[in-house]
């Protein structure tokens, strides 16, 4: 999508919808007082954006997700050298585990759900790609990796530390993406009075790009690349330790 496809006209056409929410909104805010308002359309924006983020994977399929997601091909063209072997962790239905075995030699997928597993095997058609369902730690005990990916897992982790400490010792690069809690400003709002914020209810933190730089800082990981892209933060660290 280009500029000349987001240009539009000055003057909108009036929505009789949106003067009569407006309408409302004042009529609500005179009765209940602006907070309280604030609040119930904070929940509801909330609401509304999961509702049309999974209807939006349902109707578009699975490049809607991949393209959701922050982290550029070019990205992994980079890093991912010929000859690489790596790991996709949390590899799900293998969207990324396809698209890292156009540049690496061999890529092994893992996750717990196996039904995903099933899933990913029925889609891919490489053959240097494998997928295993089970346990990371078993899998990272008995190889090493040039690379490992890292997408939407960490915020995911309790123990992020172990947890990093581990894949820096099975992967010389760790190539991570996270929800950026910063992406929407009204996060904080929702935050600081206490609506739901979080981008998924099995998160058990939500990330801003210094809450994660920190992380990184503290395990010894060194950030060879930072960017943020698509409501997510994208790191490429190397262990210094």
């Amino acid at each position: 999508m280009n500029e000349a496809d987001l240009a539009m006209a000055r003057r909108k056409p009036r929505s009789l919808a949106i003067s009569i929410a407006y309408r409302l909104m004042r009529a609500a805010r005179f009765v209940f007082g602006a907070k309280f308002v604030l609040r119930f359309f904070l929940n509801v924006a909330w609401l509304a954006w999961r509702l049309a983020f999974e209807l939006a994977s349902d109707v578009l399929g699975r490049k809607f997700q991949t393209d959701a997601r922050g982290i550029p091909e070019e990205l992994l063209r980079e890093f991912v050298s010929p000859g690489a072997t790596v790991l996709d962790a949390g590899c799900g239905p293998g969207r990324w585990t396809r698209i890292a075995a156009r540049y690496a030699s061999r890529v092994t997928g893992v996750d717990t759900n196996a039904d995903a597993i099933r899933e990913a095997l029925r889609e891919t058609t490489e053959t240097n790609v494998e997928y295993i369902a089970g346990n990371l730690v078993n899998v990272i005990g008995q190889r090493h990796f040039d690379v490992a990916l890292l997408v939407h897992v960490l915020e995911h982790i309790e123990d992020v530390d172990s947890f990093l400490q581990m894949m820096a010792r099975a992967a010389d690069t760790l190539i991570i993406e996270v929800p950026n809690f910063e992406a929407d400003a009204l996060n904080a709002v929702r935050h600081q009075l206490g609506c739901r914020f979080y981008a998924d209810a099995d998160h058990v933190r939500e990330y801003t790009p210094s809450i994660l730089r920190e992380q990184l800082m503290r395990n010894h990981l060194d950030i060879v690349r930072e960017e943020q892209n698509r409501g997510s933060i994208i790191a490429v660290v190397r262990s210094h330790a």
